[in-house]
């Protein structure tokens, strides 16, 4: 098995290429850092999912508190 290159675990984060490809003592940040910044990370996509989400829920109490209103 091959191990995932920083911008496959980029990608699969919901992150644009080479987003954690930044400068660092003047060169670019080695590829250690970059797996451990994208493991703190969350994923964009799922994080995206969640907030429209408890959107949605929070618009459904809002409607159910209104008709209870009525």
């Amino acid at each position: 098995m091959r191990r995932l290159t920083p911008r496959e675990c980029e990608r699969l984060m919901g992150f644009p290429d080479d987003y954690t490809l930044v400068p660092w003592r003047g060169g670019l940040l080695p590829d250690g850092p970059r797996y451990k910044a994208l493991g703190n990370s969350m994923a964009v996509n799922c994080m995206r999912w969640i907030g429209r989400r408890i959107a949605m829920v929070d618009g459904l109490a809002a409607l159910s508190s209104l008709e209870a209103a009525e």
